[in-house]
Parts: structure tokens; sequence; C-alpha cells
């Protein structure tokens, strides 16, 4: 009976003994599987990472896991934009033991623009995907600023987008032949070459094809007094060898700017003015490319008429004008609807076109003159120039400012 009892509680021992090692043998397979099912999330391909230092956030297993993986630049303002986005991924809030995988592709061209692609993946406890996320940071290392979709296209390009894609991309990487578009979901659109869409482009690195000037874009500035009164010359239908420098001259005398709203077949044959008035800091408005009545023209032609005197002036200057003087001063809905730029007239009317005599003129202006006054005026006619060259200094006495059309606006509404 004895040894029965003693054979009986060595087996006992010995199952026991057969348990445990199967229970410490089943908990290393399944913590060797756990290790392993997270190993691939541990490091990532480098062949779509062409800018930057590839940083691994530390492995975290605390109730969301996470694998984090993000680029690093020499560029300080473009890190914190990169760190402000991984932050807002750390702060996922899922169920326990959901894993967050990060990944990204990046890449630099024309030695100035930087795109970078994060990839993020939410997965389950057994490792199937929950979730993507794409999103974008396409940023200029020059200006130190993200790029917006305004920042890399011009002109009527909304329009040229839409043909192309058949919807406005959401994303963009500027690469050496294109901009590649993107849908909000990351999705590939399609390459917007720069080859025969230069006009489309505002990019202004000189390696990238457009029509932006190439030249010294600095400008005179004028220093505007908020507490004088200010008038606003502008000047229809030019610009005119002679007239228009005339009239220049006779403002930059008197400390002034005034605005002029050009003809593109004009600034075509005369740019060489265009650029003197903007590199002496007056204004450019666009006034229709032939002085078509835009107000009974269909839609292609007022963006035809509108678009191409747009693309002169940028060719010529760099800028994007912002105003335009609606030919006749007439201004239909359609217009409104088609034109995105701010359409403005005048209060004053010189009558020098019907005139053209210079004391006609200042009896048609002079007596109306107020603070706020816009005046149209033609930069075609010697009478015209006379005019202004006797005007300015009898306002100049009464304490009047002669600013731009933009610069007037800017500070009513600061007011």
């Amino acid at each position: 009976m004895g040894k029965q009892r003693f054979e009986f509680d060595r087996l006992k021992i010995l199952v026991l003994a057969l348990l445990a090692v199967m229970v410490l043998l089943v908990s290393l397979i399944f913590l060797g599987r756990k290790e392993d099912r997270y190993q691939e999330f541990k490091s990532v391909s480098l062949d779509n990472k062409k800018a930057g230092e590839t940083l691994q956030d530390e492995f975290s297993e605390a109730d969301v896991i996470l694998a984090l993986h993000y680029p690093q630049f020499s560029d300080e303002t473009l890190n914190q934009l990169i760190k402000d986005h991984v932050a807002a991924i750390r702060a996922y809030q899922g169920e326990e033991n959901d894993l967050v995988f990060l990944d990204y592709e990046s890449m630099k061209s024309f030695d100035q623009y930087v795109t970078i692609r994060f990839i993020e993946k939410v997965y389950d406890e057994q490792i199937k995907l929950k979730q993507t996320n794409t999103s974008f940071i396409t940023y200029d290392m020059k200006q130190q600023k993200i790029l917006k979709i305004e920042e890399l296209f011009r002109s009527d390009y909304l329009v040229q987008l839409q043909t192309m894609f058949n919807e406005i991309p959401e994303h963009f990487q500027i690469e050496e032949q294109g901009i590649r578009c993107f849908d909000k979901d990351g999705n590939e659109l399609g390459l917007f070459e720069y080859a025969n869409h230069e006009r489309f482009i505002a990019l202004k690195n000189p390696q990238v094809p457009s029509l932006a000037y190439k030249g010294d874009e600095e400008v005179e500035k004028m220093t505007i007094d908020p507490n004088k009164p200010m008038i606003v010359f502008t000047f229809d239908d030019g610009p005119t060898p002679e007239i228009t420098k005339r009239i220049m001259d006779a403002f930059l005398a008197a400390g002034g700017r005034a605005t002029f709203f050009e003809l593109g077949n004009r600034m075509e044959a005369y740019g060489d003015l265009t650029q003197m008035l903007y590199q002496h800091g007056f204004e450019i408005g666009n006034h229709s490319y032939s002085h078509a009545n835009l107000s009974v023209a269909d839609e292609a032609a007022i963006r035809q008429e509108i678009y191409a005197t747009q693309d002169i002036a940028y060719a010529l200057t760099g800028k994007e004008i912002q105003l335009v003087r609606p030919t006749y001063g007439a201004v239909s809905d359609l217009m409104r609807e088609v034109i995105p730029f701010r359409m403005i007239n005048w209060n004053i009317d010189s009558l020098d076109w019907k005139t053209r005599n210079k004391e006609a003129i200042l009896n048609e202006v002079l007596p109306y003159i107020e603070d706020g006054s816009i005046i149209l005026m033609h930069d075609l006619y010697d009478a015209t120039a006379e005019a202004v060259e006797a005007m300015l200094p009898i306002l100049a006495e009464k304490g009047y400012q002669f600013v731009t059309l933009s610069d007037y606006l800017a500070s009513t509404e600061t007011k």
C-alpha cells in the first residue's frame, strides 16, 4: 500500500513537472511569436527616402503599440512641422493593442523643394489592417514654408487641373519633370508636366520652366502716412511711349504712385514700360487684352482676355495682377463668376478721352477731389500728361498723398 502511494505521488510530480515545462514552452513560443509579429514594423525600406535622415521613435508597447518612422532635416522649421505631425499620430486613441505604424517617402528637387509623403497604417491585435491615412508636406526650403496650391500653380489653373484629372488635387509632390498630383486620400492622379504648361506654373526657381520673370524683383516702396488723406490716380489703356514715362516722372517728383490698368496687347508691344512702372513701385492692373467689351462676352472670351493679360504681366514682373478694371466700366454676372480678381471702377472721370484738353481735364477733376477719390484717366494723350503735371503740386500742397489703388484699399480695410 505504501509503495503504491509512493509510485502515485512520483507520477503526480512527474505530470506536474511536464505540465510546467509545457506551459513554459508555450509561453516562450507565444512571446517569440509576439516579438516576431512586430519585427517587420521595427525597420523600413530606404528605397523611397531620397531626402532627410530617417529617425525612429522608441518602439512602444503601451496600450497602443507605436512604430513611427519619419525624417529629419537640417531645416529646423521643417523639423518642427514634422514633429507636430508625428505628435498628432502619437496621440492616437484606439483599442488596446492596436498597432500604429508610420512610414514615409521623401524627395528633394531643384535643391529647394522637399516633399514628404506620410503613410500611417493602423492594425488590430491580430495584425489585420484597420485603416490607412496618407498625408503630405510640400515644403520650400528657401522660403521655409509649406507651399499651398496657389503657390504651385497660377493663372486659371483650377480649370486646367479639373480638365486633366476630373477633380482638383489635394496633395502635391514637386519633381524634376513636373508636379505629381494626388487626391485627398493620397491616390495618385497623374503628373502635371512643366513642358507645355509653363503658363500655369507659379514656382519661381530658375530651373523650373515657367513664365515667371527671372530678373530682379526688388521694387521701390512708398512710405504711406495713414493719417493723411489719400487719392488714387488710375490710368487705363496704356502703356504708351513717352506719355506713360512722362506721367510716371511727375508722380516720382511728387513722391507719389499710381495704378496703371494696362491692355495686354500694349504690354506685349511696350513691355519695357510695364517693367519700368513696376520697378518704380507703380501698380499694374488688368484692363483686358484688347479692350473687348467683356460684359457681353461668353466665358471663353472673358477667360482669354483676362488670363492672356495676366500671363504677359507675370512674365514681365513676376507678380500676379490682383485688380481688374472692366472695359467701359461694365460688369456682367458672368464676369463676376469667371473672374477671380477684384474688379473696381472710379468715382471721378476726367473725361480726358473726350476733351483731350489740359484745362478741361483740370476742371473735371480738381473741384471734386476728396480723401478716397479714384480718378479715371488714360495714359494715351499729351493733354493727360500735362494735366497730371499741373495737378500734382496743387494737390500735394493741400496735403494729399498719391497712392496705388491696392495701397488705398488696404488702408481702408485696416481702419
